[in-house]
């Protein structure tokens, strides 16, 4: 009886735990996923002077050649990733939002913009 009382206290313990490391893991992993979507847009610039046309709100990546659409690539997606490029092909916003469209949590949408600018502050998904 003991041994099924002290299984239970670490199983509270143990699968909450263990479910915020993996909500942590796709956070980052999505995180990834925009910075290499990020660095693909920034090629993009070098080669001719520009992000892209203006999108007039936010679409697919892969609507506009660029990758990835989604984290991981491969997979199930956990989190869907949206480009809107604006002001001449001159500014572009990336935003990663959960898929199964849960908003509640501080990472649950994510966004990085040409400028650098990231929400949520980094380490707040730590």
């Amino acid at each position: 009886m003991i041994a099924v009382a002290v299984v239970g206290i670490l199983a509270a313990i143990a699968v909450p735990s263990y479910l915020r490391y993996v909500e942590r893991a796709q956070a980052r992993d999505a995180q990834a996923a925009m910075h290499s979507l990020a660095l693909n847009l920034e090629r993009r610039y070098s080669q001719t002077y520009r992000y892209g046309e203006d999108t007039g709100g936010a679409v697919a990546p892969s609507t506009l050649g660029l990758s990835p659409s989604q984290s991981p690539e491969s997979g199930t997606a956990q989190y869907g990733l949206t480009v809107a490029i604006d002001g001449g092909g001159q500014r572009y916003s990336i935003t990663a939002s959960r898929a199964d469209g849960r908003t509640s949590g501080a990472c649950d949408v994510m966004s990085l913009d040409s400028q650098g600018s990231r929400t949520p502050a980094p380490g707040s998904c730590d």
